[in-house]
């Protein structure tokens, strides 16, 4: 079983059917991981997913819809499937091709992908 947070990720690559991306990333919107296969540079969109993220979190707030489990992005070629860590710090964000990955399994993949992560983290 992988041990940091780069293994991880590589490990959920070949999980996800149509996997293109992910990250682990900070409230700051810095990576503190990540792991491609796909002409992705996370560092490059990971202010701008962050900032989304946020907005999404603070308008289901002020909705007093709840918490947010994840947030999902779909656009004509991937699904960008976002999940916060406990306490908020941290989220994870996913991307998969659309043709290819299954959204029920990319939701189940994050859900138990970041248990680890948050685990490797509270260390």
């Amino acid at each position: 079983m992988a041990e940091n947070l780069d293994e991880i990720l590589v490990e959920m690559s070949s999980e996800i059917t149509g996997y293109a991306a992910s990250a682990i990333i900070g409230m700051d919107g810095l990576n503190i991981a990540n792991h491609t296969i796909a002409d992705i540079d996370p560092d490059a969109i990971s202010a701008q997913i962050t900032l989304l993220f946020k907005l999404v979190d603070n308008t289901v707030e002020k909705l007093g819809a709840g918490v947010v489990e994840d947030d999902l992005l779909t656009t004509e070629g991937l699904y960008i499937l976002m999940r916060f860590l406990p306490k908020k710090q941290y989220f994870l964000g996913i991307a998969a091709n659309r043709k290819k990955a299954s959204l029920g399994n990319l939701r189940l993949f994050s859900k138990l992908y970041s248990e680890r992560i948050a685990k490797v983290l509270a260390r």
